[in-house]
Parts: structure tokens; sequence; C-alpha cells
């Protein structure tokens, strides 16, 4: 077991402020034990000096490690029809493909790097928006969190900070019964989610750096008595929940359509939702190469 360290920082950004003569303990897990500002420089005798000022770790609130596989694959630009058609959609069947073919052994190497660059970048925590469960052909795994703890095994390796959240994906649109063919990786109902969930729990046990939260693709990709039943889990098991509200104007669009409501009007109109707890709603969309 490592030893308590102690660091001493000239400045640190504490508690939304500037503060002076900073002394931080880590404590022999790994965590803070201490953040002191005006430490005397009796209390700083020991202490690793620090060479600049000191923030804290940030926090990658919504991530897609498999999408790191894609970075500078994505993008096309021609002449004509091509060039108009080259938009988030078709990113998004580029990004399919690539979904297509990751292993968990591929997965876990494509994450350990992803996590490795963020850490050097100052990120300390990922909120990881999984919606890989199945194997390459659409059927479960048997063992259904396979991919689940492909991330897990890349945060522990890498010394990141993991929130899973698997995500439920049943249906490729708001009028579609079911989900397409380049999809089948994804499917999900609200109990194989919480199955992944407790599992993940299960596993990690004594970990404090990995937990789990739950996901809703969008509200294109599930239905609102799904939504709720979700929902109503996260609740009472106090849990996080992740949703692409809006990524896209044509999603807007079709929302309306479909319920005469704009995606977070129609969230927030639905009682169970707004009861569940604590919940992240991207809306920008993502841009090209995204994988975060």
């Amino acid at each position: 077991m490592k030893s308590e360290a102690k660091f001493f920082a000239a400045q640190a950004w504490v508690q939304g402020a500037w503060a002076h003569d900073v002394l931080l303990t880590v404590a022999e897990n790994g965590s803070w034990r201490s953040v002191q500002p005006d430490a005397t420089p009796a209390q700083q005798l020991g202490a690793t000096r620090l060479s600049g000022p000191v923030l804290p770790g940030l926090v990658n609130a919504h991530g897609h490690a498999f999408q790191r596989a894609i970075v500078g694959l994505t993008e096309r630009r021609s002449t004509g029809t091509a060039q108009a058609a080259d938009d988030f959609w078709s990113w998004r069947d580029r990004m399919y493909s690539a979904a297509n073919r990751i292993t968990p052994e591929q997965l876990e190497a494509i994450a350990s790097l992803l996590y490795a660059e963020l850490l050097a970048g100052g990120y300390t925590q990922v909120c990881e928006f999984h919606y890989l469960h199945n194997d390459i052909d659409g059927a479960p795994y048997a063992n259904p969190v396979e991919m689940s703890l492909a991330l897990v095994r890349a945060a522990q390796r890498t010394g990141m900070g993991l929130t899973l959240l698997p995500t439920l994906y049943m249906r490729s649109g708001f009028t579609a019964a079911g989900l397409r063919e380049d999809q089948r990786r994804f499917a999900s109902t609200p109990d194989s989610v919480m199955r992944v969930v407790q599992e993940i729990q299960r596993h990690t046990a004594g970990d404090d750096r990995i937990n789990a939260g739950v996901a809703i693709h969008s509200l294109r990709a599930a239905s609102p008595a799904a939504l709720q039943e979700l929902a109503s889990h996260a609740r009472q098991a106090n849990l996080p929940v992740h949703i692409h509200i809006a990524e896209q104007t044509q999603e807007v669009s079709d929302c309306i359509a479909h319920t005469g409501q704009r995606p977070i009007e129609w969230l927030l109109n639905h009682a169970e939702v707004e009861r569940a707890g604590t919940w992240c709603m991207p809306r920008t969309p993502h841009p090209p190469n995204c994988w975060g």
C-alpha cells in the first residue's frame, strides 16, 4: 500500500476561488485526505512543491470510448450531391460500421488509450454512455457485461474514474417498431440495463473510482413507457440518468411532429421523469470525430 503523500501549491482553485499556499494531502488509497489553504512554512515541510497553479480534475460528462478509433476517418468532402449529404447522419453510418466490428479486447485497448490521453489532459472522471451491449452478430454475450467490463478494466488499468452508463436503445426512430440491422449491438431493455448496473456494482465493489448510472439513448430510441420504467428504476436506486435530449434539429422536428412538444418540454412534462433524480441532458450535436 502506498504511503500518504503531501504536495504544496502556491495557488490552487478551491471551492470556486483561488486559494494561496495550499497544502494537499493524499491518503494511502489515492483519495484526498485534506486540502488546506494558507499553510504555514512549518506545515509545508516535506511536501513536494508543484511548479504552477493547481486545478481540480475535470469530468468528461459524456463519452463514447469506442469512437476514439474513428478519429480522422469520418469526414469526406467532394463536389456535387455527395458534399451536401456529408452530415451528422452520414457520420453516424460510418460510426456504426466501426461499432459493428469492435471486439471486447479491442474496446479495452481503445478505451485504455483514450483514458490515458484524457488523464494527461487533466480529466480524472469519465461518464461512459455505453450502448455496445451485444456481440458483433447482435446476439447477447454469454456474460451480458462483457463489453462493460472491458471499459471497467481500461479505467482500472489507467487510473481513470469511471461512471458507466449502460444505455437503453430499443428502436431506430419515433415511429419505428424496432432497431435497424446496423444497430443490432445496441439492443436493450429497461430490465437488461438494470442488470448491467447490478453486475457492474458487484464486480467493482470496494473500488471507489468505479460507479454506475443509466442512460436512455434519446427520445426517438425508446418508447415513453420504457423510458419511464427505467427512470423509475433509477429513482428507486438513486442512480444518475443521461440522455441525448436533442442532438440534431431533425430530431427536434421529429419530436414535435410525433409528440407535439420539443424534446426537453416533453421530458419535463412527464412526472415520473421529473421525480427520477439527477439528469444529464447533452443537447449539442456531436462534431465529426467526437468520442466524448
